[in-house]
């Protein structure tokens, strides 16, 4: 009598599967950015599979795709509960929690926050994937300390970045694009949910520091993470440019454009060199910027006010606008201004929870 050689699959391997399964399908809602259908999916899986070991995972899911629709306090609550949950047995979650923490943060204004919530995530970095220890938190932080004015810093968190992207590069040669781009993208990403005319210039330097890293994701020409760059950089100069438009004094107006017109600048260095075909993504986003170019031209030459015969007039209606110069490479070499800022507190839930 012959036997079956054929393995029968155990229920707890069947179920394992469908988990993997439901959860990479989450995941990958995510990562193109379809947020409700995200956070639907993430849902859905907790209800499912209340005892499986991705359910804190599913739940950072679930808020990541909560800061997509904007709505950041039921991110930050979820992300603080999680962190609760996990800091002793499962510090792996509980890090990106804090790291997720600072994206919300960000989109809500809170700069000190968003600060603590790196320097906290970093502080575990052992447990926090490579990429997003060494080089997106660096990144981030860079962000963060150049829109504060702490150049000397911004510009060592940056050195960071550099040279833990290019650790990692080389280390992960054999793994597939999609990687990078979306590291790239979490790099260069800010937030514009609390541009004003008070910040613009803060936020505006901010954006300074790390727009070649969107540029970069869009370099790898990746579906996911190389298209979400392309809307992110889009729409953070879009937000720029609207709200120099939106001005009242003609006098702000011609200040916010010319600070367009140094990011412009700075981002015509990364484009493709004449001979080298470029990909979609970055085809679409400098004929975006072309466009944006004369628009904000535009607005500095609108009108007749622009040539008037005052010496004063004349400055502030020149794109060389008397102020600090700013160096045209990514990483310059001057420290600039030290302006001291409150130590930001630590994120640290389980001594305030109402943090």
């Amino acid at each position: 009598m012959q036997h079956d050689t054929q393995s029968v699959e155990s229920p707890m391997s069947s179920q394992k599967f469908a988990e993997e399964n439901e959860i990479n399908n989450a995941e990958r809602l995510l990562s193109l950015g379809r947020y409700e259908e995200a956070r639907l999916a993430f849902r859905s899986f907790q209800s499912s599979y209340p005892q499986s070991n991705f359910f804190e995972s599913s739940r950072l899911g679930e808020a990541h795709a909560l800061e997509g629709l904007g709505r950041w306090d039921e991110a930050t609550k979820i992300d603080r509960d999680v962190y609760l949950k996990t800091s002793k047995d499962h510090p792996e979650i509980a890090a990106l929690a804090l790291y997720r923490m600072s994206f919300a943060y960000e989109a809500t204004g809170d700069d000190l926050k968003t600060t603590a919530a790196l320097l906290d995530a970093q502080r575990l970095g052992k447990y926090l994937p490579a990429e997003v220890a060494e080089a997106e938190i660096p990144a981030r932080l860079a962000s963060i300390y150049g829109k504060l004015g702490r150049d000397k810093e911004a510009m060592n968190y940056l050195n960071q970045a550099e040279k833990g992207i290019n650790r990692i590069r080389l280390e992960k040669k054999e793994v597939g694009i999609g990687w990078l781009a979306k590291t790239y993208y979490q790099m260069g990403s800010i937030s514009t949910n609390q541009l004003s005319a008070d910040n613009f210039e803060q936020s505006a330097e901010g954006f300074r520091m790390v727009q070649i890293y969107l540029i970069k994701s869009m370099q790898q020409n990746d579906p996911a993470w190389s298209a979400r760059a392309l809307e992110q950089g889009q729409a953070t100069y879009q937000s720029f440019l609207n709200l120099a438009e939106t001005q009242a004094e003609r006098k702000t107006q011609i200040e916010f454009a010319g600070t367009i017109t140094d990011l412009l600048d700075q981002a015509e260095l990364f484009k493709p060199l004449q001979g080298q075909k470029p990909n979609q993504f970055e085809e679409s986003f400098f004929s975006f910027l072309q466009n944006l170019r004369k628009r904000t031209e535009d607005l500095l030459y609108q009108s007749k006010e622009t040539m008037s015969l005052t010496e004063e007039s004349q400055r502030f209606n020149s794109v060389k606008r008397p102020g600090r110069v700013k160096a045209d490479s990514l990483l310059p070499e001057e420290e600039g201004l030290k302006k001291p800022i409150p130590t930001p507190p630590k994120i640290v839930p389980t001594e305030d929870p109402n943090l």
